[in-house]
């Protein structure tokens, strides 16, 4: 349940932007953005230890680092689209 609501809490602050700026790129870098900080600060908060979660964390991090690493190589692919497109 703690997934679904970060979820909405995340698509909620992209539909903000969204409705504010009518960029959609925009809205959902910054409903990533918003997804990750609210993630690690639920599960800052809930770690009463962390010794004990060592093996949820780790892979958290490790999903975090792949999806940073697929969103990095997408948003270089799209730079070099609208460069060749521009000239």
């Amino acid at each position: 349940m703690k997934l679904l609501t970060t979820f909405l809490i995340a698509s909620l602050a992209a539909l903000a932007i969204y409705a504010a700026r009518r960029r959609i790129v925009f809205a959902l870098r910054t409903g990533a953005m918003v997804y990750i900080v609210v993630l690690f600060a639920r599960l800052l908060l809930s770690a009463g230890s962390l010794a004990d979660r060592w093996e949820d964390v780790i892979w958290l991090l490790f999903a975090m680092l792949v999806l940073w690493a697929v969103a990095w190589f997408v948003s270089n692919l799209l730079l070099e689209r609208r460069a060749r497109r521009g000239r």
